[in-house]
């Protein structure tokens, strides 16, 4: 290499790598459609705990999100 091109890449600032371990939301759906779909294609049923595992984990998830939004007394009141 030359000098120039040494130099070049030298004052450049390093971008830091990004954490593989960490998911987008975007990516967790689509890893969890395709999870859904190699199990579709291979023609297994879910066990009755996995249903019920599942359903639990929606439920509660469902839960926290109505818990988080404001109630239509409060935003009434707001107005």
């Amino acid at each position: 290499m030359s000098d120039a091109a040494m130099d070049s890449s030298a004052g450049r600032a390093r971008r830091p790598h990004p954490d593989p371990l960490t998911m987008t939301p975007a990516e967790k759906v689509i890893a969890e459609w395709e999870a859904r779909h190699d199990v579709a294609a291979r023609g297994s049923r879910p066990s009755f705990g996995t249903v019920q595992h599942y359903l639990s984990e929606t439920r509660s998830r469902e839960r926290c999100d109505e818990a988080a939004r404001p109630r239509a007394a409060e935003r009434r009141s707001k107005r």
